[in-house]
């Protein structure tokens, strides 16, 4: 077993207890009523977490024990949790972070409901987004800060600020940080990735960025708590946004980011060799100008994905023209070989209303994609694209299979009347509880 130095020192104690008295029993000639410790541990592993993070109070061995890394990795290995899908919901002015869940006996690949069934919100994530959600942990940034949540344990830790950083100390309103979250699997180590950059300077007719890129470990007291500088011999980038990150396998992470105003790139963080590549495009994907097409980078069955999708501006648009969808999916990483195929719905396979779209808000283990009703507002004049969320008190997704085609509504009910509200997004979907202690 693969205990941490405190949690051997414990164990190595409490069996030398153990066996002091387990000799005195035998004197005594009485039963012993010791259970093996290995069998605690099986036992352990397969209670809910809600239940470990009370039993935490049993003892230091137990404590040590349960917040252990060996114990984590174990009950991840053991543990099988019902999908559950992340919202906020706009109660009082104010975000409220919430789970809903499936029935534990049923199929995901066929369910159609889900009910609201916990209030993950706590006071530091006011004035916070989540912009990402891996293995029971969520990220949540606001502007340069960022937080990391375990939906678990219910931990929350703020992130150190990167004092080595050149770009951070600089007063200037171009600054974008991204962060996102992955695992090596050959250290067993969870890492923040984060990529800083602002504007740089004009060549010719075009804007460059400047941008540095920094590896956080997490992990608490076995871990630095520093962040390191990773080099990289790809061009200076911003990404598009503060979110909109994908996670593959844990290993990898892509984002989609811009060398200058008019170039759009696909970049990935490797989680194990810290190395930072610019994976080759599809020939026939094109990012600029785009309006009123809008495309996204999500994860399809452990390979890169992009759902070139449009937006509907009117009711006729919406219902009697076809919709059509392209998707290209990244067959080798290697060697950059890329597929594709486009997908035609018809109007009565499309949920539509007025002025909205089905946003991409990540996949489940099965394959399928999360679509979010949104509000698209679209300006021809100024080419700019705004999205609200659907402001309806009936709350629904709607899984999307690529292979099949096929799209399914699921419903989302709420437990409680204090959650009723007509402002609600979706977050994603996370099928992982995770003890890891931060």
């Amino acid at each position: 077993m693969a205990f941490s130095f405190d949690l051997a020192v414990v164990l190595q104690r409490d069996r030398s207890r153990t066996k002091r008295r387990s000799k005195d029993i035998c004197k005594s000639q009485e039963p012993s009523q010791e259970i093996p410790f290995d069998l605690m541990i099986d036992i352990l592993t397969r209670l809910p977490p809600k239940s470990l993070m009370r039993f935490k109070s049993v003892s230091k061995l137990w404590s040590s024990l349960i917040c252990s890394k060996y114990f984590s990795s174990l009950f991840r290995k053991v543990s099988s949790p019902r999908p559950r899908l992340y919202m906020w919901l706009g109660i009082d002015n104010k975000n409220v972070l919430v789970s809903s869940s499936s029935s534990p006996d049923l199929d995901v690949s066929t369910m159609l409901s889900l009910v609201v069934d916990q209030d993950l919100t706590i006071p530091a994530m006011e004035g916070y987004s989540v912009s990402q959600i891996f293995h029971g942990l969520m990220c949540f940034t606001n502007e340069q800060s960022a937080q990391i949540y375990n939906t678990t344990t219910r931990q929350l830790v703020v992130l150190p600020t990167i004092e080595e950083s050149s770009i951070l100390v600089e007063n200037d309103k171009s600054k974008r940080t991204m962060y996102g979250i992955g695992h090596d699997s050959v250290h067993d180590q969870y890492k923040v990735f984060c990529t800083v950059s602002k504007r740089g300077e004009r060549v010719g007719n075009l804007v460059t960025w400047v941008s540095e890129h920094w590896v956080l470990l997490l992990g608490g007291r076995d871990v630095s708590s520093r962040w390191r500088n990773i080099p990289s011999s790809c061009l200076p980038h911003r990404p598009l946004t503060q979110f909109n990150t994908v996670n593959i396998n844990g290993r990898m992470l892509y984002y989609l980011a811009r060398t200058h105003l008019s170039k759009c790139v696909l970049v990935s963080f490797d989680m194990i060799s810290e190395e930072i590549s610019v994976p080759q495009l599809p020939e026939d994907l094109v990012f600029w100008p785009r309006l009123p097409i809008m495309i996204d980078i999500v994860e399809w069955h452990g390979r890169v994905a992009f759902l070139d999708y449009p937006v509907f501006e009117n009711e006729g648009d919406a219902f009697e023209n076809e919709c059509v969808m392209k998707v290209w999916v990244m067959e080798d990483a290697e060697t950059n070989l890329w597929s594709s195929k486009t997908l035609v719905f018809h109007p009565s396979q499309m949920p539509v209303v007025v002025n909205s779209s089905l946003m991409p808000r990540g996949t489940i283990r099965e394959g399928e994609v999360i679509l979010v009703p949104q509000i698209i507002r679209y300006s021809k004049r100024t080419l700019n694209i705004s999205i609200d969320s659907q402001e309806t008190t009936r709350s629904y997704v709607f899984l999307y299979n690529i292979q099949k085609n096929h799209m399914r509504r699921v419903g989302i009910t709420k437990s409680s009347t204090r959650y009723v509200t007509t402002n609600w997004d979706v977050i994603g979907m996370d099928d992982v509880e995770n003890l890891m202690y931060l």
